[in-house]
């Protein structure tokens, strides 16, 4: 009897520093500012609260997880990294607006 090993589909993940990751996480948070200055953007508001933070949260993760069991047997990174990166921006502001506790 003859075991196959079964092929390994996930893609090539490519890694990052943390440095990197923080600037990526930054332009994000520059991203969010340009657009809530733009009229046309009316979902982008200024006073973000905790409870439209949190909900935007949950609306960037449903989306990640769309993303992730879509259509492919492949693992999808690429798709689902950009709405992790906006929920970082958005809990970013958050830490801006209310403080952000260090881990002790």
């Amino acid at each position: 009897m003859t075991l196959y090993k079964k092929k390994n589909k996930f893609k090539k993940i490519k890694t990052m520093e943390r440095k990197d990751v923080y600037k990526s996480i930054d332009t994000e948070r520059e991203y969010q500012k340009k657009e809530t200055n733009d009229p046309n953007r009316v979902d982008m508001i200024e006073d973000f609260d905790m409870a439209h933070t949190l909900l935007c949260i949950d609306r960037f993760l449903k989306n990640a997880k769309e993303n992730w069991y879509k259509d492919s047997p492949e693992n999808n990174y690429e798709n689902v990294m950009p709405y992790l990166r906006n929920i970082c921006g958005v809990s970013v502001k958050m830490g801006e607006k209310y403080g952000m506790p260090e881990r002790k």
